[in-house]
């Protein structure tokens, strides 16, 4: 099926960058824009990237964010497998934020049909989440989605790519296919010599890549399913990850934050003379909700932030958790429910009589609580935003950035760094936009927005809370029957709004 899928629906292209090459392969008839197309030198072509090839040596795009869970790695090993390459000799990107590098599966997540299910209504589904994800250019990273998603399109990128290399070998030495080999990053030849891959990079920019090609056997793979160290396994222990709460740059200022506990509710007013009076403190500035403190370290602005006395607004939603479980447990009726994944025989006739089990079980909000805290450089000039942190959603980011400063989303640039912990935190981008109102105040100086872990426990977006009912009879040592129902509130209808 693979084979069927790289031979009918992907497009292949390769072209020049910089005297290399980039391959790349993607879903479906249509071709999107290219994201390395911005800023080429004139006669450098770039077209859909995920293997690039120069001078310098090989860079695997990996477009899934690396929020702890080794996304990056993964991504890599799967590109390397058909490339033939080390993974860890390669240099690793997230790329820019583009709709080429949308999440076709994520979608799937929110339908009301069971993951178990292969009925032709949940493949239908399926298909269609796909289709959307690509015409909305959902640049996501969630729901555990990174390898059920990216596994044919990163294995058949880096088979084309090796194809294609194979290809500029064949016209260098003018030895037929089947005399060609590969291995470690280079093209074997049949007295045993072997040709670097960077070394023909500029040949294959100017042949056609090759499209009809057919992914390894299993039993032929060097990487995928073999134990591998991750590629940032060395960096990480010996402290050498860089993480976005590591950026440094020319005058950078830190600044913190401090908005209503009661996420959504407004501020009255604030008296901040003793915050302005604090060392170090160079600016105490009004933000959606609250305010920000601009010092000349973070210490310094955490202080000076407890330090302003603010009138906050009342809270917009349901009362405290008690009420909100309130709110949940009247949920288990019949107009409140939305679907049903299975629902086999007649429970409600296997229940009504003899001995019939009960249990409630009850989750609280969690806080996500990721190691490294909410933090973000935002640096915003005339007619262009930069933005360095760990996000899993690049293009939400831009265009939220875009439609808060009134810069062209093509004109806000998301640079994706490791993150040291998301649990999906980094699913949202409120400390992003309220950097960003900082920065709208302090053009042309770096900001650097680091959150406290007070500041982040009380602003984050919890996994909801949920409960769950269960009835069931046991007869002669066996299950005769289970009812489970759960209700909560809907993560979908939140995250889409």
């Amino acid at each position: 099926r693979v084979k069927t899928i790289a031979r009918r629906s992907f497009l292949i292209g390769s072209a020049a960058v910089a005297g290399g090459v980039v391959f790349g392969t993607y879903l479906y008839k249509r071709e999107g824009e290219n994201p390395l197309l911005d800023g080429l030198k004139p006669g450098e072509t770039a077209i859909t990237p995920y293997v690039k090839i120069d001078a310098q040596g090989i860079t695997l795009i990996t477009p899934r964010a690396d929020v702890g869970q080794g996304a990056w790695s993964m991504q890599a090993h799967m590109i390397a497998e058909e490339l033939d390459i080390d993974p860890r000799s390669a240099k690793l990107s997230p790329g820019p934020a583009d709709a080429i590098y949308y999440n076709g599966v994520v979608g799937a997540e929110a339908l009301p049909i069971a993951a178990t299910s292969d009925t032709m209504l949940a493949r239908g589904g399926r298909g269609a989440v796909d289709v959307m994800g690509k015409l909305m250019g959902l640049h996501i990273t969630g729901g555990s989605s990174t390898v059920p998603d990216m596994y044919d399109r990163l294995r058949m990128a880096g088979a084309v790519a090796r194809e294609t290399l194979i290809k500029a070998a064949m016209k260098q030495t003018g030895l037929p296919r089947d005399q060609l080999g590969t291995e470690n990053g280079c093209i074997v030849l049949p007295d045993g010599l072997k040709i670097e891959y960077i070394d023909l990079a500029s040949i294959a920019a100017e042949i056609e890549p090759v499209q009809d090609v057919t992914l390894r056997d299993p039993s032929e793979w060097r990487y995928l399913t073999k134990p591998q160290k991750r590629t940032d396994i060395v960096a990480k222990s010996t402290g050498r990850q860089i993480y976005g709460i590591d950026m440094q740059m020319d005058g950078m200022v830190i600044a913190t934050t401090r908005t209503n506990p009661a996420i959504g509710g407004g501020l009255n007013g604030f008296d901040a003379e003793a915050a302005r009076q604090m060392r170090g403190v160079s600016a105490v500035l009004p933000i959606t909700g609250g305010v920000a403190v601009v010092a000349d370290n973070t210490w310094r602005a955490f202080q000076a932030a407890q330090a302003v006395k603010c009138d906050w607004g009342p809270s917009p939603y349901i009362g405290d958790t008690a009420d909100q479980f309130k709110a949940v447990a009247a949920s288990f009726t019949d107009d409140r429910q939305d679907s049903r994944f299975r629902d086999d025989g007649d429970v409600s006739a296997a229940l009504a009589d003899g001995e019939v089990l009960e249990a409630a079980y009850r989750i609280p909000y969690l806080a996500h609580a990721p190691l490294e805290p909410m933090s973000v450089v935002v640096k915003l000039e005339k007619a262009r935003v930069d933005i360095w942190t760990g996000t899993q959603i690049p293009r939400f980011m831009q265009a939220n950035v875009a439609a808060l400063t009134g810069i062209d989303a093509e004109n806000v640039h998301i640079h994706v760094l490791m993150s040291g912990g998301s649990f999906g935190r980094r699913l949202e981008d409120d400390y992003t936009l309220r950097a960003v109102e900082v920065a709208m105040q302090l053009p042309g100086t770096p900001i650097k927005m680091v959150w406290s872990r007070e500041e982040d426990f009380t602003h984050d977006f919890p996994r909801p809370l949920a409960m769950a009912r269960a009835r069931g009879k046991v007869s002669e040592g066996q299950i005769a029957a289970y009812d489970l129902a759960i209700a909560a509130p809907s993560t979908a209808e939140s995250q889409m709004a």
